[in-house]
């Protein structure tokens, strides 16, 4: 049997037995302690939540301006020049590139016409490289590669490639001079004696000018004091053959309407071999 007493909790401490009716023995536990004891054991830690306010400052940022647009840049220091500083018709190279290579590059480059890519050798290494070359904005050209390879030359155009040379006997200009002067001196020797009066025959010089594509610009002169201009010699392709568009004569051996100086015109050829 349990009896509860307000304001304390009686738990049974021992029962007789052999007795018709029971004896119980109590003892008093105060309510307050058996209380504290449960919350002790059955109550959660307290804890604490801290919410940190939203930060109200932006994130930082920075702001990277982009280098105006200039050409490849130039290394810092410890350059040396080939010949000369590039301003000055040479070329500037960066510490550790060879003269005879940056030459062969620049050589490279004026031949290819200029690319942006180009391959050279180095004698000093005995390899073939390639560097990629651009204008630097100020009228040079600046090639750079591995290993912080740097060069910078004058962007001077590219040379025209020189139009090829007969292949025949008049691809020659002494030949070619030696045969218009047999062919003027004979010209000059069958002219009527209205034209031309040189009773000596008087021995003939000519001089050949280049003026490209396998055509020169004629002139001459005689012993007699004559001189011959005017004369445009063309050769042929393969150079076999040449023609001419007839040299103006003037002088003393020069006769025109009865003794009246002037000049005379040999005959145009062509063809002549």
């Amino acid at each position: 049997m349990k009896t509860i007493i307000a304001g304390a909790a009686i738990v049974a401490a021992g029962t007789v037995a052999g007795c018709s009716g029971s004896t119980t023995t109590v003892r008093e536990i105060p309510v307050a302690a058996a209380s504290t004891t449960h919350a002790a054991a059955s109550a959660p830690a307290a804890t604490r939540t801290v919410t940190a306010p939203a930060s109200s400052a932006p994130a930082a940022t920075k702001t990277v301006m982009a280098p105006a647009a200039a050409g490849p840049a130039a290394p810092a220091a410890g350059v040396s020049y080939c010949g000369a500083p590039a301003d000055q018709g040479g070329i500037t190279v960066s510490a550790h590139v060879s003269c005879p290579f940056a030459e062969n590059v620049e050589s490279a480059w004026e031949s290819s016409d200029g690319a942006s890519s180009v391959t050279a050798y180095s004698p000093v290494t005995g390899l073939t490289y390639t560097v990629s070359c651009g204008a630097s904005g100020t009228g040079y050209e600046v090639c750079t590669g591995a290993d912080s390879t740097w060069m910078e030359f004058p962007a001077a155009p590219a040379a025209a490639p020189a139009p090829a040379a007969a292949s025949g006997q008049f691809g020659s200009v002494s030949v070619l001079s030696a045969s218009v002067t047999s062919q003027q001196q004979a010209a000059l020797a069958a002219a009527p004696a209205d034209d031309y009066d040189s009773t000596d025959n008087a021995p003939v010089s000519v001089s050949l000018t280049p003026t490209g594509d396998n055509t020169y610009s004629a002139t001459a002169t005689d012993s007699d004091g004559d001189t011959g201009y005017g004369d445009t010699i063309t050769v042929s392709p393969d150079g076999s053959t040449w023609s001419d568009t007839g040299m103006n004569w003037s002088g003393p051996d020069v006769y025109v309407d009865g003794g009246v100086t002037d000049y005379w015109t040999t005959p145009a050829v062509s063809g002549y071999s």
